[in-house]
């Protein structure tokens, strides 16, 4: 696989999580990070959790990618949180690589209801408001149902839908500020995931 450094401007630092309400939790969660083709990213995993570093779209496709392997049907209690993180410091381009196209390794199609909670956090600048209600903006192109609340915003979809909108926030974070921290959370929820 074809892979250049990259400058400060093409990265996206990702880091997150994964909870299952299931006694076999770890092997659920090592199989499905087994799963992901991380080819186009840098990848670490720890004991408390994965970073993927590289464009975008792989990074999410990475995360999607593991969301959708650790889904079961026959008990969906299931949480990713993820933390999305762009900054223009030197820091940022320690480990880190990005392939030199954008075709997606992890092409996942699943489909499943999730909740969500998200909150888009400029950082460096006073107002964060006209941000906050492009994001708003953005889900609601796609379908997805908002719900305003306090310290972060409440969507609903399907996972497909979900991770798209969340491509258009890295997107538009990507085109408008230089530093930017995205806090998103999934939740496949029962009887409602499969529905």
């Amino acid at each position: 696989m074809q892979k250049r450094e990259i400058s400060k401007a093409d990265l996206i630092s990702c880091q997150y999580q994964i909870s299952v309400l299931r006694d076999n939790f770890v092997p659920m969660i090592l199989d499905a990070l087994g799963k992901v083709n991380t080819d186009k990213v840098w990848a670490k995993t720890g004991k408390t959790g994965t970073i993927y570093r590289g464009r975008a779209t792989h990074v999410v496709d990475c995360v999607k990618a593991c969301f959708s392997h650790i889904f079961d049907d026959s008990h969906p209690y299931i949480t990713v949180t993820a933390t999305f993180f762009k900054d223009n410091s030197d820091l940022m381009l320690t480990d880190c690589y990005i392939a030199e196209d954008e075709v997606l390794l992890n092409d996942t199609k699943k489909t499943f209801y999730v909740l969500g909670r998200m909150s888009f956090l400029p950082l460096g600048i006073k107002d964060y408001v006209a941000h906050q209600k492009a994001m708003e903006a953005l889900a609601k192109e796609r379908e997805i149902v908002v719900t305003k609340g306090h310290c972060a915003t409440d969507f609903a979809g399907d996972v497909q839908d979900m991770f798209a909108f969340l491509n258009d926030v890295l997107a538009y974070g990507n085109e408008q500020l230089d530093d930017y921290v995205v806090n998103v959370s999934m939740t496949i929820y029962g009887a409602e995931a499969v529905k």
